[in-house]
């Protein structure tokens, strides 16, 4: 068991480095902004990791999405609702371990708006190109075109992590020896 831990995270010109990304391996979660959004607005709030292995939350077509990318598969929840343009909103992903996977709640204004299940979390890496505040660089987690800036207003992201933390040592050896 880890200790919670938390995260308060800036729109910027640079990407964050994996080793100072927010920690949510393994571990229930959760991922908010408030929003502001016009006409079409749309993007990535939060995004680390890639194609290969990470998470990304966005606004796309006025829906909140989260995108799960662990073990070669991709996990996408879609809010059943939009968010409202033209007033802040908060949105928020929350991720809920269950053994060694976990259930995904989206919520829009504090309404749950959206659940689904991702059947493992990554125990030992998020991935090894950092984390993006506000866009997503290089191969995308959820295979939409990057860098899919966010074009509403963003001031900031905040991330929650609980103590639950259930790491593979192993997994965590090879990755770091293979990775010298």
């Amino acid at each position: 068991m880890t200790e919670a831990q938390r995260w308060t995270l800036y729109p910027g010109p640079s990407r964050i480095p994996d080793a100072v990304a927010p920690d949510v391996r393994a571990r229930s979660h959760s991922i908010s902004a408030e929003v502001l959004l016009g006409p079409g607005d749309g993007g990535v709030l939060l995004a680390h990791g890639d194609r290969r292995s990470g998470y990304s939350v966005r606004v796309a077509d006025g829906h909140l999405v989260h995108h799960y990318v662990h073990g070669g598969g991709l996990c996408s929840t879609v809010s059943s609702s939009r968010i409202p343009v033209g007033q802040p909103v908060r949105v928020e992903v929350r991720v809920q371990r269950d053994g060694s996977g976990g259930t995904v709640t989206l919520h829009i204004g504090g309404a749950e708006v959206g659940t689904s299940h991702i059947p493992t979390l990554a125990q030992a890496r998020t991935g090894y190109t950092g984390a993006d505040v506000g866009c997503d660089r290089g191969l995308t987690v959820g295979g939409y075109d990057g860098p899919a800036r966010f074009t509403g207003r963003l001031s900031r992201v905040d991330v929650e992590a609980d103590g639950d933390q259930l790491l593979d040592p192993a997994a965590q050896w090879q990755v770091a020896d293979s990775a010298g």
